[in-house]
C-alpha cells in the first residue's frame, strides 16, 4: 500500500510539472507572437524632419541627428508596452543618429566644423528626404550582474546612406560610411541609448514588420 501511495504522488507530481511547462511554453509563445505581430505608424507621424547637432556627449554620442515630433517614438512604446509588459526608458526625441561624436573627431574634425557638416547635410537635402520605418528590431547584452537590452527601429533613409559615402569620400581619417545604419531608439533597460551605438542592423535584428498608416 505504501508503495502505491508513493506511485500515486509520484504521478501526480509528474502531471503537475507537465501543465506548469505547457503553460509556460504557451505563455512564451503567446509573447512572442503577440511582440512579431506589425506595428503600426500614421504617415502624418514621419515628419518633417529637423537636423540638429547634438549637445556634447560621450564618443558614441551623436553629434549630427536628424528629429521628427516624439509622438513617432510615444506611439511605437505605447504599442511596444502593451504586448511586452516591460518597464523600459524612451528616449527625449524621435531621432536618428547620422554622425557620431567619435566618427567626426577621427576622421572630420581636420576639414570641416560641426556647423559646416550641418549645413552639408542641409544641402544634400536630408530634411526633405523621407525617413520609413521598415521594422522593430532588438537587441539583448548579458553582462557581469545585469543583462541590457534595447528596442529600435531600422529605418530606410537612401538620403542618410548617401551622405555617409559622401562623407567617407571627404573625410581625412578613418570614417566608415556603413559602421551607422540608420535606426531609432524605442525603449532600453537604462537611458544611455549612446552605448548601444554605432549600430550596424540586420534584418536578423528584426521582430516585428512596421505598416505605415494613411491616417
Amino acid at each position: 500500500m505504501p508503495g502505491r501511495k508513493r506511485s500515486k504522488v509520484f504521478v501526480k507530481l509528474a502531471i503537475g510539472a507537465v501543465v506548469l511547462v505547457g503553460l509556460g511554453y504557451l505563455f512564451a509563445f503567446s509573447l512572442t507572437t503577440s511582440l512579431s505581430e506589425p506595428y503600426t505608424v500614421e504617415q502624418a507621424r514621419l515628419g518633417p524632419w529637423t537636423l540638429v547637432i547634438e549637445p556634447a556627449g560621450g564618443p558614441r554620442a551623436p553629434l549630427l541627428s536628424i528629429q521628427t515630433g516624439s509622438e513617432l517614438v510615444s506611439d511605437l512604446f505605447r504599442q511596444l508596452f502593451q504586448r511586452a509588459m516591460e518597464s523600459m526608458n524612451t528616449p527625449i526625441a524621435a531621432s536618428i543618429p547620422i554622425v557620431l561624436q567619435a566618427e567626426f573627431e577621427r576622421g572630420l574634425a581636420g576639414g570641416m566644423t560641426p556647423d559646416e557638416l550641418l549645413a552639408a547635410a542641409r544641402e544634400a537635402g536630408l530634411e526633405s528626404q523621407s525617413h520609413v520605418p521598415r521594422c522593430l528590431a532588438h537587441r539583448r547584452i548579458s553582462e557581469p550582474g545585469q543583462t541590457r537590452q534595447t528596442y529600435f527601429v531600422i529605418v530606410d533613409s537612401p538620403s542618410i546612406v548617401a551622405f555617409r559615402a559622401e562623407l567617407a569620400q571627404r573625410a581625412q581619417g578613418p570614417f566608415d560610411a556603413a559602421a551607422v545604419t540608420p535606426v531609432m531608439f524605442v525603449g532600453a533597460s537604462d537611458a544611455a541609448f549612446s552605448r548601444w551605438l554605432p549600430i550596424q542592423a540586420t534584418e536578423g535584428d528584426c521582430v516585428s514588420p512596421i505598416q505605415i498608416s494613411p491616417r
